[in-house]
């Protein structure tokens, strides 16, 4: 399925999905926000159910749905970013999660490279970035922690803490690996999208000289990830094991992230995802892209949120945001619209059915799965049709981190 497969669906029907998603589940929205409290100084966003706490890419992915109904709404990833930098230790050690009642949640070892965007995307919706001024040294360590305690000299590359600070807690790839040594797709691709974002905001604060500095981190680290991971003959990217020296081989739902942060080449890009992405046996499913390839020994679409929420199989919304863009950004816009489509209906269907909906969902069936009452970075289905169809990214039009 390429740029010039005729679409499968009318212009009505496609009408009336996105304005469902947008009425349905974008009506959810109101669910996810709090009010400051306790550890948490600044209004926040929670995923819906049975959180209280603020998590990384959860309230970060749940921002950038905000801006794209209403830019004023980029408050909340700046209180993202204000609520995280009370807890960074002066060396940038940053957690993952912060619990009202008890602050620092240690489970999460440092936060996910997502501190700069967060940053660029508040300041860029409320065209403001004189907030970050302040604290600006303090953001910068946290962004640059990882670099300087959780990277791979030999080659260049940064690395998971493990597999829960991931946020794909059993991702096959990360399962019984020692702390601190998988050099893996997703992270060095979230770092170079994190240094671009702080070289933005650099420069817009006049630190030219930091703003060089950051440009070089995100060309190196771009650089290395395509010496490094891209894998040429299987035409897809890997992971890194820093300590057993060799490539963990396996297609996952994240070896699709340098692809949403544009690091491949076109060339790349297509071979790969015709290869592995719109493959039946690997990641195409009739509801979306799978997050492990179903021919993998380890696939499967149990439900097991205790003690891990399942990586192994199963349909995760934002994932498939972010591969639905992947496949926008080389061309592939009847696939891109395919999963937009696919993941929309999904949902939908789960609200109808349930009156709510989960976090993930079984890649063959369709049949919800963990987390019931589940609303957070879902919230981005109600706009992916609309993005889909117009070829855009909502919270950022220029997509000025993915042309640097």
């Amino acid at each position: 399925m390429t740029s010039s497969t005729p679409s499968r669906h009318s212009e009505s029907e496609l009408d009336r999905l996105a304005g469902a998603a947008r009425e349905k589940i974008g009506g959810l929205r109101t669910n996810v926000l709090r009010k400051a409290n306790g550890a948490l100084p600044y209004d926040y966003i929670v995923p819906s159910g049975v959180y209280e706490e603020q998590w990384d890419w959860d309230a970060f992915f749940v921002g950038l749905h905000l801006i794209s109904r209403d830019r004023a709404d980029g408050l909340y990833l700046r209180n993202w970013c204000l609520n995280f930098l009370q807890y960074t230790e002066p060396d940038g050690q940053t957690p993952g999660g912060i619990r009202p009642w008890a602050g620092r949640d240690a489970r999460l070892y440092h936060i996910k490279p997502l501190m700069g965007q967060a940053a660029f995307y508040a300041s860029l919706a409320g065209e403001d970035f004189g907030w970050i001024a302040p604290v600006w040294d303090k953001m910068a360590a946290c962004v640059t922690y990882r670099e300087r305690k959780m990277s791979d000299p030999a080659t260049g590359l940064v690395k998971w803490w493990d597999g829960l600070e991931s946020g794909a807690d059993n991702n096959a790839v990360l399962v019984r690996r020692y702390h601190n040594s998988m050099a893996a797709a997703d992270v060095n691709a979230f770092m170079v999208l994190d240094y671009r974002a702080m070289a933005e905001i650099a420069a817009r604060l006049g630190r030219a000289g930091d703003a060089a500095a950051f440009r070089e981190r995100a060309a190196a680290l771009a650089a290395a990830i395509q010496k490094r991971l891209w894998v040429e003959e299987a035409s897809v990217y890997s992971d890194y094991d820093a300590v057993e020296r060799a490539l963990a081989r396996r297609i996952t739902y994240s070896d699709l992230v340098p692809l949403w942060a544009g690091l491949a080449s076109p060339a790349q890009a297509k071979a790969m995802i015709e290869r592995h992405v719109l493959v039946p046996r690997e990641l195409w499913s009739p509801h979306g892209v799978r997050s492990l390839a179903a021919d993998d020994p380890a696939y499967n679409n149990e439900n097991v949120i205790k003690p891990y929420s399942n990586w192994q199989g199963p349909i995760w919304p934002h994932a498939n945001w972010m591969a639905m863009h992947a496949l926008m950004r080389y061309g592939f816009r009847e696939a891109a619209l395919e999963v937009a489509v696919r993941v929309t209906r999904l949902c939908l269907a789960d609200l109808e059915a349930n009156r709510m909906m989960h976090e993930n969902y079984h890649a063959d069936t369709g049949a919800p799965l963990a987390a019931p009452d589940f609303i957070s970075w879902n919230l981005l289905v109600a706009q992916m049709i609309d993005e889909a169809r117009s070829g855009s990214f909502l919270p950022d039009p220029a997509r000025t981190l993915w042309t640097a």
